[in-house]
């Protein structure tokens, strides 16, 4: 079965081969057993997950909650710079795949992204650490026995164009696109990435650095921005970033401090702006006179939807890539199809 999985600072995204998505906050806490399980009720939050490996037999499984469930229990976010190394690694991607895996007996054949400026130098290692993992995931009362057969490493960004011209199964779904000169802006928790594809003598190519690449910038710069602004209105204390993201994303922007509710909405708006505006800053310094050659410039990421009104303004070719949070995702399983099927026509 095809699974892509777009492992975000920030959220997890994934898709199968079915179409079927899911995402889920980045972020990770282990779970330890609690005198106080069952006794308040209510909802359960995703996800509660326990993994185990079936060719470490001596290992104990280990238990996580993972997305909405570790905000809430607090979890955290693991930002290394190698992303093989990622500890929460094996936790997320088994957890996506684990959701979408509809046939226990069928191995994964698993596409998933790095950043434009670490791709190079470690594409072959996620390669080889993910290449034959052997998992078995219990999520909630479920149990998957995930087995990776094969594993396919795209650019982020890279994944944004793929999407927007191709279907997942690698189908032409943008006549008009297909041989134009275009840029993409993918924004994310923590880097925006952006590429520059243009007409070479034998077709498109992406334009290497400076026009095609990563910046240190993203989501996260703006919830930082907020925290700051808060500090006037909350009497010089800090809010915490994750609270700060919690309220934005699960309670219309109010946040309780106090006893009482800060609205962030204003505080939102300032800072989506702000981040906007920079982003924008940067990418036509980058690009200069050349940004008049394109025919389009697509807007996609986690922060799609929250900036694209300000990079409309920015840039007149803009356009916002059908649900911009899963364009990765959707962008590799596309680029992995197209792979398949040319290394099938070699033979």
């Amino acid at each position: 079965m095809r699974i892509s999985v777009d492992i975000g600072f920030g959220y997890t995204k994934a898709v199968s081969e079915a179409g079927r998505e899911v995402t889920f906050p980045s972020v990770v806490g282990r779970k330890f057993a609690s005198s106080l399980e069952g006794i308040l009720g209510g909802n359960q939050e995703d996800y509660i997950v326990t993994l185990s490996y079936p060719d470490k037999p001596d290992e104990d499984a280990q238990s996580y909650y993972v997305g909405d469930a570790a905000m809430t229990a607090g979890g955290n976010r693991t930002w290394e710079e190698e992303h093989a190394k990622n500890r929460n690694l094996d936790v997320l991607i088994s957890t996506a795949m684990g959701l979408l895996n509809e046939k226990d007996d069928e191995p994964v054949q698993l596409a998933v992204g790095l950043p434009m400026s670490v791709f190079v130098a470690q594409q072959n290692e996620i390669k080889r650490r993910l290449t034959g993992l052997n998992i078995t995931c219990v999520i909630g009362k479920k149990t998957k026995e995930l087995q990776v057969e094969s594993v396919f490493v795209f650019p982020q960004g890279a994944g944004v164009y793929y999407a927007a011209l191709h279907d997942i199964d690698g189908g032409i779904k943008n006549m008009e696109l297909v041989n134009k000169q275009v840029a993409v802006i993918d924004v994310g928790y923590r880097t925006t990435d952006f590429l520059f594809m243009v007409k070479g003598k034998k077709g498109l190519i992406p334009r290497p650095e400076p026009f095609s690449g990563s910046e240190d910038i993203g989501m996260n710069t703006a919830h930082t921005e907020i925290q700051t602004a808060t500090l006037k209105p909350l009497k010089g204390q800090q809010a915490d970033i994750l609270d700060i993201e919690k309220a934005l994303l699960w309670h219309n922007g109010m946040m309780p401090i106090k006893g009482g509710e800060l609205d962030l909405k204003p505080y939102r708006a300032k800072a989506y702006e702000a981040l906007a505006n920079e982003i924008s800053s940067r990418l036509k310094r980058r690009w200069g006179d050349d940004i008049n050659t394109l025919s389009a410039i697509i807007i996609g990421g986690g922060g799609g939807d929250a900036l694209y009104s300000h990079f409309e303004s920015s840039f007149p070719a803009a356009m916002k890539i059908e649900k911009p949070e899963y364009a990765n995702a959707r962008g590799y399983l596309a680029a992995q199809a197209l792979v398949m099927k040319e290394m099938k026509g070699r033979g």
